[in-house]
C-alpha cells in the first residue's frame, strides 16, 4: 500500500510539472493585448482537455455496477477475487494521470507553437523556422529513445521534450530586448554646435524607444537652448508628462526644467508658475508637490522684479567699525520713485511669503536708506529679530543695523546705546559686539573729554566797582 501511494504522490507531482510548463510557456508565446484571453482559454481547455477526462478515467475503473466492470483487467481480477483492489487502483490511476498530462503539455504547447508562427514578418519567420528546426534535429534521438522504451503512452513526453524548448527560447527570438537608446552621438554634435543634425540623431534613437524619458528631455532641452524655440520646447514637455510610463519624479524633473526656461529665456514668471502650479496638481500631497510650492513661494511676481533678481546688486556690508552711525547704503544712486517701486515688489513678496528674510530685511533698507521711514525700517528689523530659528550673526548684525540707523538717522544716542549693550550682552563673541564695545568705549571717551574741557574752561568774576577780573 505504502508503495503504491509513493508511485501516486509522484506521478501527480510529474504530472503537475507537465501542466505547469505548459501553462507557463503558453503565457509567454502570447502577446501581451491577447493574455487574458489566453488565461481564459488555457482554463477551460484544462477542464475540458485534461480533467475531464482523467474524471472518467478515474470513474471507469471503479467498477460501479456488474454491468460496468473496471476497464482495467488488473482491477477487475483483483474485484472478482475479492482481493484489496485499491493499490493496484491508484497505480492505473498515476499512470492515466501521467499520460493523460503528457498529452495534454504537448497538444497545448503544439497549438501555441503553430499559433505564435502564425502572422510573423519575414525575419522573424525565419529565425522561428530556425529554432524549430535546430530543436527538432537536437532532440530528435531523445525523444525517439523514450519513444522506444516506453512505447505509445509516453509519445506525449517524447513530443514535449522537442516543443518544451521550442516554446522557452521562442519569446526571446520574437521579441528580443531592445538595446537602451545611447545618444553619445548627438551629445558630440552638440558639442561641435551641429544641432539639426544632433536633433535627428535624437530622433533616430526614439524612433527605436519611443517612451525613454531621456531623449525626449534632450529634445525638449535643444528647442529651448540651442533653436530658441520656448512654444516648441513646451509642447514637448508637455507630451512628456501625458506618457502613461512616466513616473512622478521624471514628472516633477520635466516642470521645474521647463520653469526654469521659461525664467531664464523668455523672463516670464507667470509661465513659469503656470509649469509648477501643473506640478503641484499632479502630484497633490506628495513630497514633490510640497517643494514646487515653496518654489512657486519664492517666484517674482513680475518681470520687473525678475531682472531686478538676475542683474547684479550691490551686497550690503556689514555696519562695522568705528564709524558705526555710517551705515552702508543699499545702492548709492538710488532715487525715491524706483526705491518706491521696490519696496511694494517686496511687500507683495511678503504677503505671499510672511517669513521671508531677505524681502523684508530688503524693505527694512529701503524704508531707512532711501524712503525717510525710519520708524517702519526699525518696525521691520523688530519682526526679524523675533522671526525663530534666525542664525546669532545674523541677529548681531540686524542690531547693529538697528544702532546705526538710530545714531544715523534719528540722532538718538541713548537708543543707540541701549542697543549696542544688547547686543554686547546677547551676542558677545560675534564682530558686532566687538565693533558695538569699540562704539561705546569712543562714545565714554568723548563724553570725558567733553567734561574735562568743561572743568578748564576759565571763568568771569565780575567785580562790584563795574570792573572785571579774571
Amino acid at each position: 500500500m505504502g508503495e503504491s501511494l509513493a508511485n501516486f504522490a509522484a506521478q501527480c507531482f510529474l504530472s503537475a510539472v507537465f501542466v505547469g510548463a505548459a501553462w507557463v510557456l503558453a503565457w509567454r508565446l502570447t502577446p501581451e493585448p491577447d493574455r487574458p484571453k489566453s488565461r481564459r482559454w488555457l482554463r477551460d481547455w484544462s477542464l475540458k482537455g485534461l480533467l475531464l477526462p482523467f474524471l472518467l478515467w478515474a470513474v471507469m475503473n471503479l467498477g460501479v455496477s456488474w454491468e460496468l466492470q473496471p476497464f482495467m483487467p488488473e482491477i477487475q481480477a483483483v474485484q472478482n477475487k475479492g482481493g484489496n483492489w485499491f493499490p493496484i487502483y491508484l497505480r492505473c490511476l498515476a499512470n492515466g494521470l501521467f499520460i493523460l498530462s503528457s498529452y495534454w503539455a504537448a497538444v497545448t504547447l503544439g497549438w501555441a507553437v503553430y499559433r505564435t508562427s502564425l502572422g510573423l514578418q519575414e525575419q522573424p519567420r525565419k529565425n522561428f523556422k530556425a529554432l524549430c528546426w535546430t530543436c527538432f534535429v537536437g532532440l530528435l534521438i531523445p525523444a525517439l529513445v523514450a519513444l522506444l522504451i516506453g512505447g505509445w503512452p509516453v509519445l506525449g513526453l517524447a513530443a514535449a521534450i522537442i516543443l518544451v524548448p521550442i516554446a522557452a527560447y521562442a519569446p526571446g527570438i520574437l521579441a528580443p530586448p531592445k538595446r537602451p537608446p545611447l545618444y553619445t552621438r548627438a551629445i558630440g554634435k552638440m558639442k561641435f554646435g551641429k544641432y539639426t543634425e544632433a536633433e535627428w540623431e535624437i530622433i533616430r534613437e526614439l524612433e527605436n524607444c519611443e517612451d525613454d524619458f531621456e531623449g525626449w528631455m534632450m529634445m525638449a532641452e535643444l528647442y529651448a537652448n540651442h533653436f530658441q524655440d520656448l512654444p516648441e520646447a513646451e509642447q514637448t514637455i508637455l507630451e512628456i508628462c501625458a506618457q502613461p510610463k512616466v513616473t512622478p519624479s521624471q514628472v516633477a524633473l520635466a516642470l521645474h526644467r521647463l520653469a526654469d526656461w521659461h525664467l531664464k529665456l523668455a523672463g516670464d514668471p507667470e509661465a513659469a508658475r503656470r509649469a509648477l502650479q501643473m506640478l503641484c496638481d499632479r502630484c497633490r500631497g506628495t513630497h514633490l508637490a510640497r517643494m514646487a510650492q515653496l518654489r512657486l513661494n519664492q517666484l517674482p511676481a513680475t518681470r520687473e522684479e525678475l531682472r531686478e533678481q538676475q542683474h547684479g546688486q550691490a551686497i550690503p556690508l556689514p555696519a562695522l567699525g568705528d564709524q558705526l552711525d555710517q551705515a552702508p547704503a543699499l545702492e548709492s544712486e538710488l532715487d525715491r520713485r524706483k526705491a518706491a517701486v521696490l519696496a511694494n515688489l517686496c511687500v507683495e513678496k511678503l504677503t505671499r511669503a510672511p517669513n521671508s528674510v531677505p524681502a523684508r530685511e530688503k524693505l527694512a533698507r529701503l524704508f531707512a536708506e532711501h524712503l525717510d521711514k525710519v520708524d517702519l525700517a526699525l518696525e521691520q528689523l523688530g519682526l526679524l529679530l523675533e522671526m525663530p530659528g534666525q542664525p546669532d550673526s545674523q541677529r548681531a548684525e540686524w542690531l547693529a543695523l538697528v544702532a546705526a540707523w538710530h545714531l544715523k538717522y534719528r540722532r538718538d544716542e541713548p537708543a543707540a546705546r541701549k542697543t549696542l549693550e544688547r547686543l554686547l550682552r546677547d551676542f558677545p563673541k560675534t564682530p558686532q559686539a566687538l565693533a558695538a564695545r569699540r562704539r561705546l568705549q569712543l562714545v565714554e571717551t568723548q563724553h570725558q573729554e567733553q567734561a574735562a574741557k568743561s572743568a578748564l574752561r576759565p571763568k568771569t568774576i565780575r567785580l562790584t566797582d563795574g570792573g572785571t577780573s579774571g
